[in-house]
């Protein structure tokens, strides 16, 4: 197996999952970024189901994205964490070996125009230049073209940086719709999991089907990597710092909805590094994707006008604040009559 991957990231590229106990699986996963597997039966769906509409009072008009980690209840968040955690623990043991649960949660989709969520990559988690992240995504009902498949972007967890955070931008945010051209949304049945690496190049696509779509997210890492995320200053020519940070911290942070943009309150700096990785041009993207054989099916289409409204509580609190990604610098004039005749 060999990916391309661009001249200026050579220093880096991700090592293989250790935590898969499947050699085939694990290859797949190493080298396309994402597989799917059988994982919830229908006892364990109508548990899971049961639990969440026991804890939940979401009523959402218009659509929305509502994520478990946002609330600021940490009991109700640890409440999620370990009942889930409970039903998973089995099916986890049979698929993976020296792993560590980091996380597990729910996340609502609802029905309406502002449900659909900005292409992106994960944050960063762990020293990406030792390990390797997973999650696993679990719907609750079978995923249609209507009510918010994942779209993902194979390979693509080679092409960019191993430092990603919320505070600063992504190297594809400024190409984001050329991006967009290559997802290719993943239609699961109720209760597979989508094993995927967190790195790969994804986004969710608007719910219109009239229902709430509910997935379950399990996060894992290899037992022996520490929690380590990233900062970084808007003060010009700042590092990326480095934090690390306790196991819990996912489940305790409080600001992943709220003040998310601002340095964490908790972790401590173990190191700096450059913000050295290259934003990627229209052409290098395009050019990657031939090299390495990612096909373009161009299903997605344009984004949508309407921003996707985030919710951080289980009672449905609509906020206005939103959690993505810091937006790059603001083009000189140049810059933007060039992007305009590309």
């Amino acid at each position: 197996m060999h990916v391309k991957i661009p001249e200026s990231y050579k220093h880096w590229k991700p090592v293989k999952h250790s935590v898969i106990k499947n050699d085939v699986l694990a290859e797949r996963i190493h080298e396309y970024g994402y597989a799917v597997i059988p994982f919830l039966n229908e006892t364990q769906l109508r548990d899971i189901s049961a639990f969440y509409e026991q804890e939940h009072a979401l009523q959402i008009k218009d659509g929305g994205m509502f994520y478990s980690l946002y609330s600021k209840d940490l009991d109700y968040r640890k409440r999620v964490h370990d009942t889930l955690g409970q039903v998973f623990k089995t099916l986890l043991d049979e698929h993976f070996k020296d792993y560590k649960n980091i996380v597990n949660t729910f996340i609502t989709k609802a029905s309406g125009p502002a449900s659909e969520f900005y292409v992106h990559q994960d944050t960063t988690a762990l020293d990406e230049y030792q390990h390797s992240p997973l999650s696993l995504w679990i719907p609750l009902q079978d995923i249609t073209p209507d009510n918010g498949a994942l779209g993902v972007i194979e390979k693509t967890h080679w092409f960019f940086s191993p430092y990603r955070g919320i505070s600063f931008a992504q190297p594809f945010q400024a190409i984001n719709d050329t991006v967009r051209a290559y997802l290719k949304p993943v239609y699961l049945k109720a209760g597979e999991a989508l094993v995927f690496d967190p790195r790969i190049v994804h986004h969710s696509m608007p719910n219109s089907s009239g229902a709430d779509r509910l997935v379950a997210l399990c996060g894992i890492f290899p037992a022996e990597a520490e929690f380590i995320t990233c900062f970084k200053s808007t003060e010009p020519g700042s590092k990326i710092e480095l934090l690390k940070q306790k196991d819990s911290f996912i489940l305790e942070n409080d600001s992943f909805f709220y003040d998310c943009h601002k340095r964490p309150k908790t972790g401590h700096v173990i190191g700096e590094v450059e913000h050295d990785f290259p934003e990627m041009s229209r052409e290098s993207f395009e050019e990657l994707c031939a090299l390495n054989g990612i096909p373009k099916p161009e299903i997605i289409g344009a984004a949508s006008d309407t921003r996707c409204r985030m919710i951080a509580e289980p009672d449905g609190i609509n906020l206005t604040e939103s959690c993505e990604v810091a937006s790059p610098p603001e083009k000189n004039i140049w810059q933007k009559l060039k992007a305009a005749f590309q």
